[in-house]
This record gives C-alpha cells, structure tokens and sequence, in this order.
C-alpha cells in the first residue's frame, strides 16, 4: 500500500514537472532561446546557434536573431536565402541594413547581374550609389537622368567615395562639367572649410585656372596678409569672389577691419553691387553677432532678395540691439506674412507697440498671444497679468485602436525589443513602425509608447502627430524623486531642472550627442569628471552619466555652479549651460538690457531656441508638479553689463 502511494506521489509530481515545462510562458521560453541564440552568434558557435534558432520559430525576434548571423556571413549566403530573409523581414529595417552589406559583398566579388537586379538606394550610402550609376554607364545608359543623378552627386559639395571618380570623368567627357560647376563645388568646400576638397577639385580645371584654387586657400588661411598684399587682378567672378571670401573671414574675427579692408579695396579694383550685397550681408550678420553697433547700419544697406528671410531676421536683431524700435517695427513688416504671423513677431509687434505708447493695440496682441503655450504666450501673458495657457488636451485611444496597433509585426517587435532591454534595436524598430502612420495612427502610437513606459518614444511621437496638447504625453513627470532630490541639494527649481532635461534629452536615458555630451542632461564627460571628484565618487565617467541618480545629480550640480558664476541669473546660466560660459559672458552687453532683447539676439541659433524652450518648459513643469508657475518675467531680470560682475 505505501509502495502504491509513494509510486502515485512519483507519477503525480512527474506529470506536474512535465506540464510545468509544456506550460512555461511561450514568451519567456522563446526570450531564453533569442538570448541563447544571440550568445552562440557572438561566441562564433554555429552548431548552437542553429539549435536555438531552430526553437523561434513564431517568434517576433526570430529575424533579428538570423540578421545577427547573416550580417558577417553575406558572401556565403545563397542568393535565394537573403531574399527570403527580405521578405520574411518587411515589417522591419533590417532587410535594408542586409541588403546593404549584401550589395558591398556582390560589388566586391564583381557579381554586378545580381547587384543591378537587387539593387534599392540606400539612403547616406554615396558608394553604392556611384557603383549603380558606375554599372549603368557601363551597360550604355547614359540617359539624361543618369546624367542629372551625376550632377547632383558633384554639386552636393562634400567629399564623395572614390567609386564616384570615374562617374564624374564620363559625365565630364559628355560635356556636362563646366569650368563654373567645377567653381561652384570648390566654393561649396571652400565655405565648408575643406581646403583638401576644394585642391582635390581644382585638378578638374585647365592648368592655368588652378593658380587662383591656391590663392583662395591662402586667403582663407591668411585673409589679413593677403588682402593687404592682392598683387592680381580681380575683374573676373573667381577673383571677386575669392577677395569676398577673406573680407568675410577676416570679419568673423573683427567686422569693423574687415569692413575698413572692403572699403579700401573698393577704391583700388572695380566691384558690383551683388559683390558689395555679398559683403554687407555677411560682415553685417557677423557684426550682429558680435553686438557691433555698426551692424545694423550695413545690413541696412543691403538690397535683400525678397526670399532672404534670414538677412530680413538679422536685420531685426540687430535694430532691437541698437534700440531702433522704428526700425525694427519696419523690418518686421517686410517679413513674409507667414513668418509676421508667427508668435516671435507678434510678439515683438505688441512690444514696439507698447514702446511707442500705443498700449490698446499693444495690449489687444499681447491678449490673442496669451492663449498660447509657448515662450512668447508666457512672456504676453505677463503683460497683461493673464493666467498661462496650457490647454492641455488628452489623446485618447480606444482599447480597439491599441489593438489593432499591436496586432502589427512591426509593433510586436519594437515591444519585445524593449522588454529586452535592447533599446537602441528598439528605437530603430520604433521609427521603422511608425515611419508611414497617419497622423491618427501616431498618437494611438504614443500613447501606446507611454503605457510601455517608454517615454521619449511618445513624445517623439506625439511631436509628429498634429496635436501638440497633451501634456501628459509631451512632458511626463517621470524620475521626479530623482529630480527633486537633486534640486532641493542644490537649492535649484525643480521645474527648471526638468525643463533643462526635457530640453536636453527628453528623457533618452543614454542620449548620446555628436559633440559627446551623454544622458538625461547631456554633460560632457570633462564636466562628469569634474563633478565626480567634487562629490568624491569613484564611478567611471561614462557609467555615471549613463545612470538616472548620478547624472542628474552632477548636471544638476553644474546648473548651480553656472548660476552663482551669473549671481542667480537663470537666464544666462541657462544660455551658459548649452553654449559654455565663456561665450556667454563675452555675449554680455556694455551697458543693461531687457532679457527678451538680449534670448531674442543671442548669436548662435541653437543657444537662442535652447534658453527659450527651457524657460517655457519650465513653466509647464512647474503646471504639471502642481505649482503655480513662476513668471517668465521673474525669471528674466534685466541682463547687466560685464562690468557689474558677471564674467
């Protein structure tokens, strides 16, 4: 009897494990054979590869568990085998990314049937687009799009791959090269600064034309001692032009002598009047920059092509700086009325307004503009004393759109690709997913990105779906602790802090940038450094400024430390914290100005539109934490000369 008990206990707990095994979650089962695969393929162990890869079938990975093994193995892979792969593949990009190493490999072994038939533009990739148009003129289609492709190629004005040489040797023996498109590249590097581009382009020119090539490098080089020395004639476009090219440069060091320069010249050698345009164009937007009280008089001056709407703003910034209210009242006038329509110039409309004492007019605009929940409605509504706009409005997605959303492949993979920690993968896969919705589509899509978790997906996506309203979407309060720790450490607003990082990264935890700025704040791994050794951490720099605490924690830090250098001025310290406190202070005025004057005329055009995001992003922040938000205006206090300390 016991025997027979114990014997049914064995059999009840063997067919318990058994059904335990047969029912452990498909997902998690399929996400251990995905990893194990994934490891074989990184340990070159292709026997356990294939026995884990067999196991996916189904699963939403199994693709990208196959890409890993056949990116590094396309020249052994059958024709047949990648196709499928393709197809198999569509509703993600790496069909694309196969694709484009398969297309390398047929160039390289010189199968060119396979790689005309197979062959899709690869977007960034100059070299497979010079090998098409190479194979094209080689099988006798010289059409004249092939030609116009050519063309585009040569006048993008950046280095291309060797493979595009013999593309530009034929379309030059068809005639199509001329001395003034061969001109126009050299001046598109040579305004890039790639001297070895533009040397390497004049070997197109007759042997007589490439001493002027040499002349405009020394220029660039030199532009003082070869403007004082010019010992050749300057009747023809090159000449001009590369005379122009020096006073320009020089001006980017000192407008005011590189202005006395073109005067002087002007009085020895014949120029034209688009040649003086081009001058005081350019030296006046440099002069603007650098606060020079000369600037608005030559930008004044030039006869602006109605479509040159960046000269028509410049002119502007630099009547505002000049306290030209007139002035700037006309040149705003003269803007296209789309871009007068924008909040920036009506704004700036109702300001000149105000000044001049028409304060109904002014008033009425400031009223309209204070419905709208931006920098510029922030700032009118603080005119006029009304509560600021945040309009917030839900997106809401039924249970049946979420649905069908996820039902897609392309979704299903993102998912799992984040669920796995794969974020880079992800976010690849997300924007694959996404690429092709309606703008309905888009915010199902974050909405979705958001219940995942996923924050700086829905925001993304959100951004490119028409409606710009809903703040739980747009600005999440996410890592608050984290936040409001670091803030209260450092005695910083807290919504000031989450206007900087929904600026900087919007919440990308491993946002990296190309300067090498890393994470939520985007510090700069010397900044890291520095502040790890303040705090006495032991942490490598790049693991701290890839962790939530610690670099929030250290950006925070140099938030405080960039206040108290500009005596708790947030708007400079926040200007210093994109651009670097150097400039900043050699930004600072010679005598006080209004702190809309000075965001709205800051030289570089990233800084400008950074100090304005975050000061309107901090006002929503402080809406969504459940305070009142402090004003603009009492963030902005007037901005004081260097002279008063703040250097």
């Amino acid at each position: 009897m016991k025997l027979r008990i114990l014997f049914g206990w064995m059999l009840l707990l063997l067919v318990a494990a058994t059904w335990a095994d047969v029912s452990a979650p498909e997902p998690e089962l399929q996400r251990q054979n995905y990893t194990a695969a994934i490891a074989a393929i990184r340990a070159n162990d292709e026997a356990r590869y294939l026995k884990y890869f067999k196991q996916l079938d189904g699963y939403v990975l199994r693709g990208y568990a196959q890409y890993e093994f056949l990116k590094d193995r396309v020249e052994k892979t059958s024709a047949p085998a990648i196709r499928q792969f393709m197809r198999e593949n569509a509703h993600t990009p790496l069909p694309e990314l196969l694709r484009q190493k398969w297309l390398h490999a047929l160039a390289d072994r010189g199968d060119w049937s396979t790689f005309m038939r197979e062959y899709a533009d690869i977007p960034g990739d100059a070299e497979l687009t010079c090998l098409h148009l190479g194979r094209q003129l080689k099988n006798g289609e010289r059409t004249a799009a092939v030609m116009q492709r050519i063309e585009q190629l040569w006048a993008a004005g950046r280095r291309t791959p060797p493979a595009c040489e013999p593309l530009f040797a034929a379309w030059s023996k068809a005639g199509h090269m001329t001395s003034e498109k061969v001109w126009d590249r050299i001046r598109s590097a040579m305004e890039a600064r790639d001297l070895s581009l533009a040397r390497d382009v004049g070997t197109y020119l007759p042997a007589k034309e490439q001493v002027w090539v040499e002349r405009w490098q020394a220029m660039h080089r030199n532009p003082v001692r070869e403007l004082e020395s010019l010992d050749y004639p300057v009747e023809t476009p090159v000449a001009r032009m590369i005379v122009k090219h020096g006073v320009v440069r020089l001006a980017s060091r000192d407008p005011e002598e590189a202005m006395r320069q073109w005067e002087r010249l002007k009085e020895r050698h014949q120029f034209f009047g688009e040649d003086d345009d081009y001058v005081l164009r350019n030296v006046g937007i440099l002069a603007a920059q650098n606060r020079s009280p000369s600037a608005l008089k030559w930008l004044s001056a030039v006869s602006a092509r109605e479509d040159d709407v960046t000269l028509k703003i410049w002119r502007i910034y630099a009547a505002l700086w000049a306290g030209e209210w007139e002035t700037a009242r006309r040149f705003i006038a003269a803007l296209p009325e789309e871009e007068q329509r924008s909040p920036r110039w009506r704004y700036w409309n109702a300001r000149l307004l105000e000044r001049k004492g028409e304060k109904t007019q002014a008033r009425e605009l400031y009223e309209a503009l204070a419905r709208e929940r931006d920098y510029y409605g922030f700032l009118a509504a603080d005119h006029v004393g009304a509560e600021y706009s945040m309009q917030h409005v839900s997106v809401e997605a039924s249970p049946d759109e979420v649905s069908a959303l996820l039902a897609r492949p392309a979704f299903a993979a993102a998912r799992e690709l984040y669920t796995l920690g794969q974020i880079p993968d992800a976010r690849r896969q997300w924007q694959w997913a996404i690429r092709n919705l309606n703008n309905r589509e888009l915010q199902v899509a974050a909405v979705v990105a958001r219940q995942w978790g996923w924050y700086d997906r829905a925001i993304q996506t959100v951004a490119l779906s028409g409606h710009p309203d809903d703040l739980d979407l747009r600005f999440p309060v996410i890592y608050r602790g984290v936040i409001e720790a670091s803030a209260a450490e450092y005695n910083v607003d807290p919504g000031w802090v989450y206007g900087v990082v929904r600026q900087e990264s919007a919440f990308v935890v491993d946002a990296r940038s190309e300067a090498g700025a890393l994470g939520l704040m985007q510090l700069m791994p010397a900044t890291g450094r520095a502040g790890l050794r303040r705090l006495k951490l032991g942490n490598r720099v790049d693991d701290a400024l890839l962790t939530v605490e610690h670099n929030v924690r250290l950006g925070v830090g140099y938030l405080k430390e960039v206040l108290e250098r500009y005596a708790g001025h947030q708007v400079l310290a926040t200007a210093a914290y994109n651009a670097g406190p150097n400039r900043v202070s050699s930004w600072l005025p010679a005598e006080a100005r209004d702190a809309d004057i000075w965001v709205e005329t800051i030289p570089y055009n990233e800084t400008r539109g950074y100090v304005k995001n975050v000061l309107a992003f901090a006002a929503v922040y402080e809406h969504r934490l459940g305070k009142r938000p402090t004003r603009l205006t009492e963030r902005m206090p007037s901005v004081a000369p260097r002279a008063n300390g703040r250097s």
